[in-house]
Protein backbone atom coordinates (compact mmCIF):
# COMPACT_ATOMS: atom_id res chain seq x y z
CA UNK A 1 0.00 0.00 0.00
CA UNK A 2 1.38 3.39 -1.01
CA UNK A 3 1.35 6.33 1.40
CA UNK A 4 0.73 9.93 0.38
CA UNK A 5 -0.97 13.20 1.23
CA UNK A 6 -3.41 15.07 -1.02
CA UNK A 7 -0.90 17.73 -2.12
CA UNK A 8 2.07 15.38 -2.44
CA UNK A 9 4.33 15.65 -5.46
CA UNK A 10 5.00 12.41 -7.33
CA UNK A 11 8.47 12.18 -5.78
CA UNK A 12 6.91 11.81 -2.32
CA UNK A 13 4.46 9.04 -3.20
CA UNK A 14 6.14 5.76 -2.35
CA UNK A 15 5.21 2.53 -4.08
CA UNK A 16 2.60 3.92 -6.48
CA UNK A 17 2.77 2.39 -9.96
CA UNK A 18 -0.54 3.38 -11.50
CA UNK A 19 -2.77 1.08 -9.45
CA UNK A 20 -5.66 3.59 -9.41
CA UNK A 21 -5.93 3.64 -13.21
CA UNK A 22 -9.30 1.97 -13.92
CA UNK A 23 -9.49 0.89 -10.29
CA UNK A 24 -12.84 0.50 -8.55
CA UNK A 25 -12.55 4.08 -7.30
CA UNK A 26 -11.83 5.36 -10.80
CA UNK A 27 -14.75 3.44 -12.31
CA UNK A 28 -17.20 4.52 -9.58
CA UNK A 29 -16.13 8.12 -10.08
CA UNK A 30 -16.66 7.91 -13.86
CA UNK A 31 -20.15 6.49 -13.39
CA UNK A 32 -21.16 9.13 -10.83
CA UNK A 33 -19.60 11.96 -12.84
CA UNK A 34 -21.39 10.78 -15.99
CA UNK A 35 -24.71 10.75 -14.15
CA UNK A 36 -23.98 14.27 -12.86
CA UNK A 37 -23.22 15.54 -16.37
CA UNK A 38 -26.44 13.98 -17.69
CA UNK A 39 -28.40 15.54 -14.83
CA UNK A 40 -26.89 18.97 -15.46
CA UNK A 41 -27.56 18.74 -19.21
CA UNK A 42 -31.21 17.78 -18.61
CA UNK A 43 -31.55 20.54 -16.04
CA UNK A 44 -30.01 23.13 -18.37
CA UNK A 45 -31.52 21.99 -21.65
CA UNK A 46 -33.62 25.16 -21.83
CA UNK A 47 -30.79 27.44 -20.74
CA UNK A 48 -31.07 30.90 -22.26
CA UNK A 49 -28.24 32.26 -24.38
CA UNK A 50 -27.53 35.02 -21.89
CA UNK A 51 -27.18 32.49 -19.06
CA UNK A 52 -24.79 30.34 -21.10
CA UNK A 53 -22.70 33.38 -21.96
CA UNK A 54 -22.50 34.30 -18.26
CA UNK A 55 -21.37 30.74 -17.52
CA UNK A 56 -18.66 31.02 -20.20
CA UNK A 57 -17.46 34.35 -18.84
CA UNK A 58 -17.17 33.08 -15.27
CA UNK A 59 -15.41 29.89 -16.38
CA UNK A 60 -13.03 31.86 -18.63
CA UNK A 61 -11.74 33.59 -15.49
CA UNK A 62 -11.62 30.55 -13.21
CA UNK A 63 -9.90 28.08 -15.57
CA UNK A 64 -6.70 30.12 -16.24
CA UNK A 65 -6.34 30.82 -12.51
CA UNK A 66 -6.56 27.13 -11.61
CA UNK A 67 -4.17 26.19 -14.43
CA UNK A 68 -1.66 28.81 -13.24
CA UNK A 69 -1.84 27.44 -9.69
CA UNK A 70 -1.22 23.94 -11.01
CA UNK A 71 1.80 25.04 -13.07
CA UNK A 72 3.27 26.93 -10.09
CA UNK A 73 2.68 23.97 -7.77
CA UNK A 74 4.33 21.43 -10.07
CA UNK A 75 7.16 23.77 -11.06
CA UNK A 76 7.99 24.41 -7.41
CA UNK A 77 8.51 20.69 -6.79
CA UNK A 78 10.28 20.11 -10.12
CA UNK A 79 12.79 22.81 -9.29
CA UNK A 80 13.07 21.71 -5.65
CA UNK A 81 13.90 18.16 -6.79
CA UNK A 82 16.54 19.53 -9.12
CA UNK A 83 14.72 18.79 -12.38
CA UNK A 84 14.27 22.44 -13.35
CA UNK A 85 11.20 23.78 -15.15
CA UNK A 86 9.55 21.02 -17.19
CA UNK A 87 9.47 22.90 -20.49
CA UNK A 88 8.73 19.75 -22.53
CA UNK A 89 5.68 18.74 -20.52
CA UNK A 90 4.26 21.55 -18.40
CA UNK A 91 3.64 24.39 -20.82
CA UNK A 92 -0.09 24.92 -21.58
CA UNK A 93 0.36 23.77 -25.17
CA UNK A 94 -1.71 20.58 -25.16
CA UNK A 95 -4.86 20.16 -27.21
CA UNK A 96 -6.89 20.42 -24.03
CA UNK A 97 -4.95 23.56 -23.09
CA UNK A 98 -6.86 25.27 -25.88
CA UNK A 99 -9.82 25.24 -23.50
CA UNK A 100 -8.02 28.02 -21.60
CA UNK A 101 -7.71 30.16 -24.72
CA UNK A 102 -10.99 29.49 -26.51
CA UNK A 103 -13.16 30.14 -23.44
CA UNK A 104 -12.41 33.89 -23.36
CA UNK A 105 -12.92 34.08 -27.14
CA UNK A 106 -16.29 32.36 -26.84
CA UNK A 107 -17.31 34.43 -23.82
CA UNK A 108 -16.10 37.92 -24.63
CA UNK A 109 -15.64 38.19 -28.39
CA UNK A 110 -18.19 38.55 -31.17
CA UNK A 111 -18.64 37.55 -34.77
CA UNK A 112 -16.43 34.99 -36.50
CA UNK A 113 -13.89 34.77 -33.66
CA UNK A 114 -16.61 33.87 -31.17
CA UNK A 115 -18.22 31.45 -33.61
CA UNK A 116 -14.93 29.58 -34.22
CA UNK A 117 -14.33 29.30 -30.48
CA UNK A 118 -17.85 27.99 -29.87
CA UNK A 119 -17.37 25.42 -32.64
CA UNK A 120 -14.06 24.25 -31.14
CA UNK A 121 -15.53 23.93 -27.63
CA UNK A 122 -18.41 21.77 -28.83
CA UNK A 123 -16.41 19.50 -31.18
CA UNK A 124 -12.65 19.03 -30.76
CA UNK A 125 -12.77 20.44 -27.24
CA UNK A 126 -15.60 18.12 -26.25
CA UNK A 127 -13.72 15.16 -27.72
CA UNK A 128 -10.55 16.09 -25.83
CA UNK A 129 -12.51 16.43 -22.61
CA UNK A 130 -14.22 13.07 -23.04
CA UNK A 131 -11.07 11.13 -23.86
CA UNK A 132 -9.05 12.60 -21.01
CA UNK A 133 -11.93 12.45 -18.56
CA UNK A 134 -12.51 8.73 -19.04
CA UNK A 135 -8.96 7.72 -19.96
CA UNK A 136 -7.35 9.58 -17.06
CA UNK A 137 -3.65 9.20 -17.89
CA UNK A 138 -2.62 11.26 -14.86
CA UNK A 139 -3.51 8.17 -12.80
CA UNK A 140 -0.41 6.47 -14.22
CA UNK A 141 1.62 8.96 -12.16
CA UNK A 142 -0.61 10.08 -9.29
CA UNK A 143 -3.15 8.21 -7.11
CA UNK A 144 -6.80 9.18 -7.40
CA UNK A 145 -7.08 11.30 -4.23
CA UNK A 146 -4.32 13.80 -5.03
CA UNK A 147 -4.21 17.43 -6.09
CA UNK A 148 -2.76 16.66 -9.53
CA UNK A 149 -5.54 14.17 -10.33
CA UNK A 150 -8.20 16.51 -8.97
CA UNK A 151 -7.02 19.33 -11.25
CA UNK A 152 -7.03 17.05 -14.29
CA UNK A 153 -10.52 15.71 -13.55
CA UNK A 154 -11.91 19.17 -12.82
CA UNK A 155 -10.44 20.57 -16.04
CA UNK A 156 -11.75 17.84 -18.31
CA UNK A 157 -15.12 17.64 -16.53
CA UNK A 158 -15.77 21.26 -17.45
CA UNK A 159 -14.53 20.71 -20.99
CA UNK A 160 -17.18 18.02 -21.39
CA UNK A 161 -19.91 19.99 -19.60
CA UNK A 162 -19.21 23.17 -21.56
CA UNK A 163 -19.30 21.45 -24.93
CA UNK A 164 -22.51 19.63 -24.09
CA UNK A 165 -24.23 22.74 -22.70
CA UNK A 166 -23.56 24.57 -25.96
CA UNK A 167 -25.21 21.73 -27.86
CA UNK A 168 -28.03 20.87 -25.44
CA UNK A 169 -29.12 24.49 -25.00
CA UNK A 170 -29.27 24.86 -28.81
CA UNK A 171 -26.99 27.86 -28.55
CA UNK A 172 -25.77 27.09 -32.04
CA UNK A 173 -27.31 25.53 -35.13
CA UNK A 174 -24.59 23.49 -36.83
CA UNK A 175 -23.73 23.65 -40.52
CA UNK A 176 -21.06 21.74 -42.46
CA UNK A 177 -18.80 24.80 -42.51
CA UNK A 178 -18.61 24.58 -38.71
CA UNK A 179 -16.12 21.73 -38.99
CA UNK A 180 -13.70 24.18 -40.62
CA UNK A 181 -14.56 26.86 -38.06
CA UNK A 182 -13.74 24.46 -35.22
CA UNK A 183 -10.47 23.58 -36.91
CA UNK A 184 -9.27 27.17 -37.42
CA UNK A 185 -8.28 27.80 -33.75
CA UNK A 186 -6.49 24.45 -33.64
CA UNK A 187 -4.63 25.14 -36.88
CA UNK A 188 -3.48 28.54 -35.62
CA UNK A 189 -2.41 27.04 -32.29
CA UNK A 190 -0.57 24.26 -34.12
CA UNK A 191 1.63 26.81 -35.91
CA UNK A 192 3.14 27.53 -32.49
CA UNK A 193 3.06 24.01 -31.07
CA UNK A 194 4.62 21.98 -33.91
CA UNK A 195 7.95 23.89 -33.94
CA UNK A 196 8.08 23.59 -30.14
CA UNK A 197 7.57 19.82 -30.40
CA UNK A 198 10.27 19.35 -33.02
CA UNK A 199 12.80 21.69 -31.41
CA UNK A 200 12.35 20.34 -27.85
CA UNK A 201 11.30 16.81 -28.86
CA UNK A 202 8.20 17.33 -26.75
CA UNK A 203 4.79 15.86 -27.54
CA UNK A 204 2.30 18.69 -27.15
CA UNK A 205 -0.96 17.97 -28.99
CA UNK A 206 0.41 14.47 -29.79
CA UNK A 207 2.29 15.86 -32.80
CA UNK A 208 5.65 14.26 -32.05
CA UNK A 209 5.22 10.80 -30.51
CA UNK A 210 1.54 10.39 -29.57
CA UNK A 211 2.25 9.29 -26.01
CA UNK A 212 -0.80 8.08 -24.08
CA UNK A 213 -3.01 7.61 -27.14
CA UNK A 214 -3.85 4.29 -28.78
CA UNK A 215 -2.09 3.46 -32.09
CA UNK A 216 -0.38 6.86 -32.40
CA UNK A 217 2.92 5.93 -30.66
CA UNK A 218 3.41 2.97 -33.01
CA UNK A 219 2.54 5.14 -35.99
CA UNK A 220 4.97 7.85 -34.88
CA UNK A 221 7.75 5.30 -34.34
CA UNK A 222 7.15 3.80 -37.77
CA UNK A 223 7.46 7.09 -39.63
CA UNK A 224 10.33 8.29 -37.40
CA UNK A 225 12.29 5.14 -38.22
CA UNK A 226 12.07 6.15 -41.89
CA UNK A 227 12.92 9.80 -41.14
CA UNK A 228 9.36 10.75 -42.07
CA UNK A 229 8.00 11.92 -38.72
CA UNK A 230 6.48 14.96 -40.45
CA UNK A 231 4.03 12.61 -42.21
CA UNK A 232 2.86 11.37 -38.81
CA UNK A 233 2.35 14.99 -37.73
CA UNK A 234 0.27 15.69 -40.85
CA UNK A 235 -1.85 12.61 -40.11
CA UNK A 236 -2.59 13.88 -36.60
CA UNK A 237 -3.42 17.32 -37.99
CA UNK A 238 -5.93 15.77 -40.39
CA UNK A 239 -7.31 13.56 -37.62
CA UNK A 240 -8.31 16.66 -35.66
CA UNK A 241 -10.22 17.91 -38.68
CA UNK A 242 -11.91 14.52 -38.93
CA UNK A 243 -12.94 14.73 -35.26
CA UNK A 244 -14.47 18.16 -35.85
CA UNK A 245 -16.53 16.86 -38.76
CA UNK A 246 -17.50 13.72 -36.86
CA UNK A 247 -19.15 15.82 -34.17
CA UNK A 248 -20.78 18.18 -36.67
CA UNK A 249 -22.18 15.11 -38.48
CA UNK A 250 -23.58 13.76 -35.21
CA UNK A 251 -25.23 17.09 -34.37
CA UNK A 252 -26.74 17.45 -37.84
CA UNK A 253 -27.95 13.84 -37.74
CA UNK A 254 -29.61 14.29 -34.35
CA UNK A 255 -31.12 17.59 -35.51
CA UNK A 256 -32.53 15.93 -38.61
CA UNK A 257 -34.02 13.02 -36.62
CA UNK A 258 -35.54 15.20 -33.92
CA UNK A 259 -36.80 17.64 -36.53
CA UNK A 260 -38.68 14.84 -38.34
CA UNK A 261 -40.12 13.61 -35.05
CA UNK A 262 -41.29 17.11 -34.14
CA UNK A 263 -43.07 17.42 -37.50
CA UNK A 264 -45.08 14.25 -36.99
Amino acid sequence: MFLYNFFDYKGFIEGYQGEDYFSTTHIVFMVLATLLIIFLCVLCRNMKNKTLETYLKVLSIIVPIIETIKIIWESYWDIKFGYGFNITGLLPLYTCSMFIYTLPLAAWCKGKVKDCAICWLSTIGLFGGLTNFYITVILHTYPFFTFATFISLYFHFFMVLTGLLIVISKYKKYQWIDGIKAYIPLAIFSVLVIPVDYILKADYMLYYSGWGAPILPSLANFFASHNLRFIYTIIVLLAYLGIAYLFVSIYKGISKITGKNNNK
